[in-house]
C-alpha cells in the first residue's frame, strides 16, 4: 500500500506516476528501473539492520524483507543507470544503505527527544537548515532554516560512499543527502534524498525538480532513438 499522495505530488510536478510493487528479482529491478525516466522511492517501514551489519534495536519494527530487496535493488540500479532519483524519509535510509552506510535506530536514544516522530498517525513539523553549497539549495534556496513535515524514529548515521549530507535538524540530525565524493563508482545524473515527508506539505518544488531531471534525461535519450518526448514516468 502505497499513500496517494506521492501519486498526486508526482501528477501535479508534470509527470506520470508508475507504481512499482516489491517481490521482484534484480533482473526484474534493472529491467523496470531501465524503463522510467526518474524513481521516487518512498517512506515506509524500518529496513531489516542486517542489511547494514547491526543487530536489531527493540524499537525497530519487523523486517518487510520482500521490500528492502526489491527497494535497495532498483535504487542501486536507478544510480548505475543515472536514472534520477529523490529518496523519502526510509527512500533516504535505502539510499544510504544501499551505498553502505548505517543508521541510528531510535532517534530519541540519541537526541533525547520526539521531535521527529510526529503524533502517532499523522506528521509533525520540524526545523531543517540546508547547506547553501548543495544542489538542494538551488531548489529549495531559503535562508536559515525551513520547516518540513516529519514522521520517523531512524536517521542516517555512517554516511554510504558517494554521499554527502546537505540538510540538518537543530539538533544535528541529518536531515538531506545527495551526490558526493566517491572512492568507487560515481553517480551521474540527479540523486537527492530527504528525511522529510515533501509530499504531505504544499511545497512542490523538489518533485518538480525530479521531473524536470527526468524530462531533460528523456529528452536526451529519445532525441537519440528519434521519437518524441512525453511526460516523463516516474
Amino acid at each position: 500500500m502505497l499513500p496517494y499522495v506521492y501519486v498526486d505530488a508526482v501528477r501535479r510536478s508534470g509527470a506520470r506516476a508508475v507504481l512499482l510493487p516489491p517481490g521482484g528479482d534484480d533482473e526484474e529491478a534493472r529491467a523496470t528501473v531501465v524503463s522510467l525516466d526518474g524513481l521516487v522511492v518512498t517512506g515506509g517501514p524500518d529496513i531489516d539492520p542486517v542489511r547494514y551489519g547491526a543487530a536489531r534495536h527493540q524499537h525497530t519494527q519487523a523486517p518487510a524483507t520482500l521490500r528492502d530487496a526489491w527497494d535497495l535493488a532498483v535504487t542501486s540500479h536507478a544510480l548505475r543507470l543515472g536514472v534520477p532519483l529523490l529518496a523519502i524519509c526510509r527512500g533516504m535510509q535505502v539510499l544510504n544503505v544501499c551505498r553502505g552506510g548505517t543508521l541510528h535506530q531510535h532517534l530519541p536514544d540519541l537526541v533525547g527527544h520526539g521531535r521527529h516522530d510526529g503524533p502517532p498517525n499523522g506528521f509533525g513539523l520540524h526545523q531543517v537548515r540546508i547547506s547553501p553549497d548543495s544542489t538542494l539549495a538551488t531548489i529549495l534556496p531559503e535562508d536559515g532554516f525551513i520547516e518540513v513535515p516529519t514522521h520517523h524514529h531512524q536517521a542516517v548515521d555512517l554516511l554510504g560512499d558517494g554521499l554527502k549530507a546537505v540538510a540538518w535538524e537543530e539538533d544535528g540530525t541529518i536531515e538531506a543527502v545527495e551526490a558526493g565524493p566517491t572512492e568507487f563508482d560515481g553517480f551521474s545524473g540527479f540523486v537527492l534524498g530527504v528525511q522529510w515527508h515533501p509530499e504531505q506539505g504544499t511545497d512542490p518544488r523538489l518533485f518538480t525538480a525530479l521531473a524536470a531531471a527526468a524530462t531533460e534525461r528523456a529528452a536526451a535519450e529519445r532525441a537519440t532513438a528519434g521519437s518524441t518526448v512525453l511526460a516523463p514516468m516516474i
